[in-house]
């Protein structure tokens, strides 16, 4: 057993003790409160830094794809024969329209003057002072697009973004440049889908040179401004790295916030730099309301603890006072009380208990359970009380035998573990009652149910061994009458001979009704293993012992295909089924042919089987009657039987877990409707 736990710390703390420890707890608790709180900035910076950084990550992939379906038509029209302006204006203009942000599409010589344009308008117009042509014409080796900062173009003056790829003439030498110009919305659309929409956070694409090619939002206050001198862009060109994550202030709008800044590193791409950023204040939201949470949390928690040190004296009476009337409340009960420690040991019995014993309580206290307990249960009791100990219930019963002044009792006993203020086990405490009488009458009980077991088993096979030995003496009056009629037929008047008639009906009648009782008193007691059925070959066989009378009366047995399988005995099942039908065929109507119809559905926790026929039917005030044993609602001249089958037919039902009822209406045919519970398969035959 456990040993029981030592006294607490605080129980031998003065009040003085008590405040300076509950204000050394509040104190740690600021402390790691701070802790948390810092951990918790660092991690919200960090995360979001992380989160910004794959912004913009994914924001460069874009645009490196956005200029590559740029540069392929720039390199399209790069290559096509220009020996045909028409033509080779037609091509420039099929190709722009695969990005619809594309303004215009021209050929400059190596000169500055555009030769060929999809607007004509523009043609012989000299760009040589443009940065787009100046710019591209001085690109290094392995960069074939330059992206130039926007500028105003058309009547209207809006801005656009020129691309540019030099062109090489035969000899090598630079001959001109390939160039489209696209509208801010290309980039845009682009900006825009990466942008959380918080207020204060935006995203940009900038030129190598600090100029703003696209921004969101507000494009119209900041595309082509510079930002080389300030904010992210300058940070990121003096880190030297590809991709950067910095805290700092905008240059832009002069906010604080948190950027992402990554410079495309495609050799073959101009080195444009992709800008993604969210306002601080917006990243620290979430921190900062945690943070106010969590001063609160703790300002409470100090408040609480104070306040519990200032009541912990006050308390402690009103616990004593609470023990003293919880104490006397317990030596008032007629029910056993008693406490133990974990090593065994009782610490505490009422005076119920100890008058029980005939000893006084403080003797009792300190000896061991196993003392007053029945050595026969001692096992179940130790069991029961390291159950007590266990997760989630800590609690348990058991019930043992107790000498007492008045004899051996039973005692039903309910226990339960008893907590310290650390919330340690350190008691066990049960209540006990007499049950003596209980048990008595539960052994009484058992007893008799065995015995009208018992009883039952020996009426079935009472009913057996009389149905099986009546037939002897019926087989011996029908061969006697037999014989009789054979010999002495001759001297026998017309009477004499309807008397032979009707002696030999009565043991026809009497030697039927043995049979049928007979096979009433199988159902249940002769049992085979319940199997898997398959209703469907069931109703087969039932269907193939009434091949003849089926024929004869022209009937036709609906049995579908897909009928279940069911738990249940093959053979009874093949009887019940036979029954219905045989009885179906029976009391058909003479003047339509005879519908028989075989169903099942499932219902619940099993089946419900029907056997539908359009037969003479059934008044309702018989609908239980039928089930009855030698209940017949027809003269034997009508119609022949013993009035048992159906009897039969609801034992069988019964014997599978289900019941059976009639639904009918006279002159237009009968439903019978039985249930067939799911039960497990049963691997042994039950013996008689």
């Amino acid at each position: 057993m456990t040993r029981a736990p030592d006294r607490s710390l605080l129980t031998g703390m003065s009040p003085r003790g008590i405040w300076g420890f509950s204000l050394g707890l509040v104190l740690l608790l600021v402390g790691l409160t701070a802790v948390q709180l810092h951990a918790g900035y660092l991690r919200t910076i960090r995360v979001a830094s992380a989160n910004i950084a794959d912004t913009a990550r994914i924001t460069e992939e874009q645009v490196h794809g956005s200029l590559r379906v740029v540069r392929l038509m720039l390199r399209a029209i790069a290559e096509a024969p220009r020996n045909d302006p028409n033509a080779f204006r037609r091509f420039m203009a099929t190709r722009a329209k695969v990005v619809p942000e594309i303004r215009q599409a021209f050929i400059v010589n190596a000169d500055g003057v555009v030769t060929i344009a999809t607007l004509p308008q523009v043609e012989g117009r000299n760009t040589a002072d443009r940065p787009f042509f100046a710019e591209a014409r001085n690109l290094p080796p392995g960069h074939d697009i330059y992206v130039a900062k926007p500028l105003p173009l058309g009547a209207d003056g809006s801005l656009v973004i020129m691309v540019s790829m030099p062109l090489s003439g035969p000899d090598g030498q630079f001959d001109g440049v390939a160039a489209v110009s696209l509208e801010l919305g290309y980039f845009q659309t682009l900006l825009q889908s990466v942008h959380t929409g918080e207020p204060g956070a935006g995203a940009l694409l900038v030129t190598p040179e600090g100029d703003i090619v696209g921004r969101d939002p507000e494009p119209e206050l900041y595309v082509g401004k510079n930002i080389a001198k300030g904010g992210a862009f300058a940070m990121h060109r003096q880190a030297g790295n590809a991709a950067n994550t910095f805290v700092h202030v905008t240059a832009t709008d002069g906010k604080e916030k948190l950027s992402a800044v990554r410079t495309l590193t495609d050799p073959a791409m101009p080195p444009l730099v992709v800008i993604v950023g969210r306002p601080l204040e917006g990243v620290l939201a979430p921190w900062r309301t945690e943070a106010l949470t969590m001063a609160a949390v703790v300002g409470a928690l100090a408040l609480a603890i104070f306040g519990l040190t200032g009541l912990a004296g006050r308390r402690l009476i009103a616990l004593k006072a609470s023990e003293e009337r919880y104490r006397g409340l317990i030596e008032t009960q007629n029910d056993l009380v008693v406490r133990l420690t974990l090593d065994e040991h009782l610490v505490f019995v009422n005076e119920a208990f100890a008058r029980a014993h005939g000893q006084a309580s403080a003797a009792i206290v300190g000896q061991s359970w196993r003392a007053f307990v029945h050595q026969d249960d001692h096992a179940a009791t130790a069991q029961a009380i390291t159950d007590v100990l266990r997760p989630p219930a800590f609690r348990a019963s058991v019930e043992n035998r107790m000498e007492t002044v008045t004899g051996l009792r039973w005692i039903s006993w309910e226990g339960a573990a008893i907590r310290d203020m650390a919330g340690r086990i350190v008691e066990v405490q049960a209540v006990g009652r007499d049950i003596t009488e209980w048990v008595e009458q539960r052994e009484r009980q058992t007893t008799l149910l065995r015995d009208l077991d018992s009883s039952n088993r020996e009426l079935e096979q009472f009913a057996y061994v009389a149905s099986h030995d009546l037939r002897e003496p019926l087989r011996m009056i029908t061969s006697y009458i037999g014989l009789i009629e054979r010999r002495y037929a001759a001297l026998l008047d017309e009477d004499g001979r309807q008397f032979l008639d009707f002696a030999r009906d009565g043991a026809r009648r009497m030697d039927l009704m043995v049979l049928d009782l007979l096979e009433f008193s199988r159902v249940g007691r002769v049992r085979t293993p319940l199997a898997q059925v398959a209703l469907a070959e069931t109703v087969a066989a039932a269907a193939e012992n009434l091949r003849l009378p089926i024929e004869e009366s022209g009937t036709t047995l609906s049995i579908p295909a897909d009928l279940p399988v069911v738990t249940g005995s093959a053979s009874e099942l093949v009887r019940l089924f036979q029954n219905l039908i045989g009885n179906a065929v029976k009391y058909r109507q003479p003047d339509r042919p005879l519908m028989v119809t075989v169903t099942a559905e499932r219902s619940g926790s099993g089946w419900t089987c029907t056997v539908a026929d359009n037969g003479i039917g059934i008044a309702p005030e018989y609908f239980d009657r039928i089930f009855d044993i030698f209940q017949r609602l027809h003269t034997r001249n009508e119609y022949e039987g013993t009035g048992i089958g159906l009897a039969l037919c609801r034992k069988i039902v019964e014997h599978h877990g289900g019941h059976i009822w009639v639904e009918s209406e006279p002159g237009q045919g009968s439903r019978f409707r039985f249930t067939l519970a799911d039960r497990p398969v049963q691997s042994t035959v039950t013996a008689p």
